[in-house]
C-alpha cells in the first residue's frame, strides 16, 4: 500500500510554500529543487548512468530511430573514454579501446566515434603486419536498445574494408568469472565485398559490443555506427552530498514525474527514489586498527590514507559480508555505500566502514505514473548533508520521468534533543527497557532533554508524541523535580497528540521536560516518537532515544511486551440486547485486539443461532494489528428482526500459521 499523496499545486524554487503541520499556525519552510525551476540535475550529480537531462527533467535517455547513438551519448553529456572500464560490472560512462596496441594512442579508438568520417585509423592496419584477430570494444555504459550496426572505411579508402569479420553483442548482466563480459556471437561473415557495412538485427537490450577482424588483408576503420530505438530499460542517478550550510530539519520530499509511453503502458516503468541525510561530509567512517590489540581508533581521510602504505580496496557482498573481489581506487568510490568495503591496509590492518554519522538508505519512493507526489521523510536530524539517488526501470516503450525534485526544510530549534519511556510505575527497571503485559492499558512516561550549544536558535513551544495505537495525554511536566504545567493546549491527531506550552523553551529558559501518557502495546517492540514543534511554523525536530533524565535508565523511545505470541483479545458488551426502542441496550458492542501479528490478518465476525445457522456476517475482511469496535443491533442479515433467545457471535482472525478464534452468547430479549 502506498502512502502517497498527490499534490495540485506546483511549488517554485526559492519561494518560502506554507507546509501543515501540528503546530500553531501555518508553517513557513524552504525549498530545495531541482529540475524544472530549479537547479540542473548535472550541477549536482556525482554518477549518471543513463539518465540524463531532457528539457529540464530526469529521464532514462532516449534513442530515436536514424540517430547514431555513438553521437547521442556525448551530446547528453556522456563523454567517450578511450580506454577498457576499470569494472566491467559498473554502468556510467561510455568507453571505446581495441587490442592493438599500435591503436590504442592518445585518441585511437576515439576517432571510430567521432562522427568525422575524414578521421580513421589511416594506415595503422594496412602497416603493422598481419591485422587478422583485430577487435574493436565499444562499452555503452548501460544498456541500450539497438537493432543495427554501421562501419565503413576512410573515404576514398576504396580496399580499406573488412573482408571478414565477426559481430558480437552483450548485455548488463553476463559476466565471466574475471568479471569480463560474456558476448553472444551475433553475426560471422567470412566473404564481405560491401564497403559500407550494415547489420540489422532484433531489438536487444545491449551495453558491450565487439567486432574482431578475421582477415589478413589489410584495412582502414573510419566510423562505427550505433543505432536502436527506445528508451534505455535500466539507468540511474546519484546525486552529490549537499550541504543546507548548517543541521536543518527535514520535512516532506516533493516529486513531479510524468510517465512517457510509445505503445501500451506497462506496470513495469517506474522510477524509484531514496534520500539519506549525515552530520558530516562523508557517508563512511575511516579507522586504524592496532594489529596487536585489534582496537580501532577514527581518524581523519587525509590521516587514513597518508599513513598508510597500500590501500587495498574491495567489494564486499551486501548479505553476508563477504569479500567478492578487488578493485580499482576509482571503481569503488563509485559503489553505493551499502555496497562499500571493507578497505584493508595490508600492513596495518585498517578498515574502513559506515559511520553512525548518517542514516541509511531510506526506503525507496516509488512513481508509476503522471503527477504530483509528496513524501514526509523519516529523516533523523537537524543534520546538514544530504543526498539522494534516483532509478528508472521499463522498456524500451515505457519509462518514467522525474520532472522536479523538491525538498521542505527548516532552521533547527534547538542543538539537539534525546528522549527516554519508561513505566510511569518502574522509571529504573532493572533489565534496562520498559516492558508491559499487550495489550493492556498503561500509564508511561516520556522524558525531554534539548540543548542549545549555538546562538540565535528560535526554542521551541510544543511536543508531539506518536505510535501505534495512538498514545492518550494524561498531563505535562516540567522541572527538576517534574510538576504539571497549567494553560496547556493539546491537539489530538490519528497517531497520537501535540501539547504546546508558553513561553517557548530556549536556551535562557531551559529545563527538563515530562510527557504522560496512556497506551496499549500491541507489538513486541512499540515504537514511541517524539518531535519538538516551533511557535513560528518551523519543520518538528526529531527526538532521539538518549539519556534525557538521571531518575530514569531506558535510554529507549520504545516499549517491549512480555508476551510476543499473536494473540486476539475479545470483550462483548452487554451479554444481552433489548432492541425494543427504548434506548437502553439496544445494540451491543464488540471490542477487539490483534496483538502481535505480522502483516494483514483475515477477520471474520459472525452471528448464528443455536441450530448453527449463520443469521448475520458482521465482518468479512482483511486487517493490520490494532484495536477495533464494532456493533450488532439484534437484527439479521437483511434488517429483519430476530426472534428472542441465544445466539452465538464468533470473532475469527486467520493468521497464516493458525486461526484464533473466540465465542461469545448473547441474548436477545424483547
Amino acid at each position: 500500500m502506498k502512502t502517497t499523496l498527490r499534490l495540485a499545486s506546483v511549488l517554485a524554487l526559492g519561494l518560502l510554500v506554507p507546509a501543515v503541520f501540528p503546530g500553531p499556525g501555518r508553517a513557513q519552510v524552504a525549498i530545495w529543487q531541482l529540475g524544472k525551476g530549479g537547479l540542473s540535475w548535472a550541477s549536482q550529480a556525482e554518477t549518471q548512468v543513463g539518465a540524463v537531462s531532457v528539457a529540464g527533467a530526469l529521464q532514462p535517455l532516449e534513442v530515436a530511430p536514424g540517430v547514431n547513438l555513438t553521437r547521442l551519448l556525448p551530446a547528453a553529456g556522456q563523454q567517450w573514454q578511450n580506454n577498457p572500464p576499470d569494472d566491467y560490472t559498473l554502468g556510467g560512462l561510455p568507453h571505446t579501446w581495441t587490442n592493438s596496441n599500435f591503436f590504442n594512442g592518445l585518441a585511437g579508438p576515439l576517432k571510430l566515434v567521432d562522427g568525422d568520417s575524414l578521421t580513421s585509423t589511416e594506415s595503422i592496419f594496412k602497416s603493422s603486419g598481419n591485422p587478422a584477430g583485430t577487435a574493436f570494444f565499444w562499452d555503452l555504459g548501460a544498456a541500450f536498445p539497438i537493432n543495427r550496426v554501421r562501419f565503413y572505411p576512410a573515404a576514398g579508402d576504396l580496399d580499406g574494408h573488412l573482408r571478414a569479420y565477426e559481430l558480437f553483442l552483450s548485455d548488463n548482466r553476463s559476466f565471466d568469472s574475471s568479471r569480463r563480459p560474456t558476448y553472444t556471437n551475433l553475426r560471422r561473415v567470412e566473404n564481405n565485398d560491401d564497403q559500407i557495412v550494415e547489420v540489422d538485427f532484433a531489438t536487444s537490450n545491449t551495453r558491450f559490443i565487439q567486432l574482431k577482424n578475421l582477415s589478413k588483408t589489410p584495412f582502414s576503420l573510419a566510423e562505427f555506427e550505433i543505432y536502436g530505438e527506445g528508451f534505455l530499460p535500466v539507468s540511474s542517478y546519484v546525486s552529490q552530498l549537499h550541504s543546507f550550510g548548517g543541521p536543518v530539519n527535514y520535512g516532506r520530499l516533493l516529486l513531479d514525474a510524468t510517465l512517457l509511453s510509445h505503445g501500451a503502458e506497462e506496470e513495469a516503468a517506474r522510477c524509484l527514489v531514496q534520500v539519506r541525510n549525515g552530520a558530516d561530509d562523508t557517508p563512511l567512517n575511516y579507522y586504524r586498527s592496532d594489529r596487536e590489540t585489534g582496537t580501532q581508533t577514527e581518524v581523519s581521510l587525509t590521516e587514513y590514507e597518508t599513513q598508510l602504505p597500500r590501500l587495498a580496496f574491495f567489494r564486499q557482498d551486501p548479505l553476508n559480508g563477504t569479500v567478492l573481489d578487488e578493485l580499482s581506487r576509482d571503481a569503488y568510490l563509485v559503489l553505493p555505500v551499502e555496497e562499500q568495503g571493507p578497505i584493508r591496509d595490508f600492513v596495518q590492518g585498517s578498515i574502513r566502514t559506515d559511520g553512525g554519522n548518517w542514516s541509511p538508505w531510506s526506503v525507496p519512493m516509488e512513481l508509476d505514473s503522471t503527477g504530483s507526489y509528496a513524501f514526509p521523510l523519516d529523516l533523523p536530524g537537524p543534520r546538514t548533508y544530504l543526498q539522494f539517488r534516483v532509478s528508472f526501470t521499463g522498456d524500451a516503450e515505457n519509462t518514467m520521468r522525474l520532472d522536479a525534485f523538491r525538498l521542505e526544510y527548516s532552521a533547527q530549534l534547538a542543538s539537539s534533543a534525546v528522549g527516554e519511556v519508561a513505566l510511569a510505575s518502574e522509571p529504573a527497571p532493572a533489565d534496562g527497557f520498559a516492558a508491559v503485559p499487550s495489550g493492556v492499558d498503561t500509564t508511561f512516561t516520556c522524558d525531554l532533554r534539548a540543548t542549545f550549544d549555538q546562538a540565535g536558535l528560535a526554542g521551541f513551544s510544543g511536543v508531539k508524541l506518536a505510535s501505534f495505537p495512538p498514545p492518550v495525554f494524561e498531563r505535562l511536566e516540567m522541572g527538576s523535580p517534574p510538576a504539571p504545567v497549567q494553560g496547556t493546549r493539546v491537539e489530538l491527531a490519528s497517531d497520537g497528540f501535540s501539547v504546546f506550552f508558553a513561553p517557548a523553551m530556549t536556551s535562557q529558559n531551559n529545563q527538563p521536560i515530562r510527557l504522560v501518557f496512556r497506551q496499549q502495546a500491541l507489538e513486541h517492540n512499540t515504537a514511541i516518537d517524539a518531535w519538538l514543534l516551533g511557535t513560528s511554523g518551523s519543520l518538528p525536530q526529531p527526538v532521539a532515544a538518549g539519556n534525557a533524565s538521571d531518575g530514569v535508565l531506558t535510554n529507549a523511545l520504545n516499549v517491549y511486551t512480555t508476551d510476543p505470541a499473536p494473540a486476539l483479545q475479545v470483550s462483548f458488551a452487554p451479554a444481552i440486547l433489548t432492541p425494543n426502542g427504548d434506548g437502553a441496550n439496544e445494540v451491543g458492542r464488540i471490542s477487539y485486539s490483534l496483538i502481535q501479528f505480522a502483516g494483514q490478518i483475515q477477520m471474520d465476525i459472525e452471528v448464528f443461532d443455536l441450530a448453527g445457522r449463520r443469521v448475520r456476517q458482521l465482518l468479512s475482511a482483511p486487517q493490520v494489528p490494532g484495536v477495533y469496535q464494532l456493533s450488532w443491533d439484534g437484527r439479521g442479515e437483511g434488517g429483519q428482526v430476530l426472534p428472542p433467545g441465544n445466539y452465538l457471535c464468533r470473532v475469527q482472525a486467520k493468521a497464516q500459521a493458525r486461526t484464533f478464534s473466540t465465542e461469545k452468547v448473547i441474548g436477545v430479549v424483547y
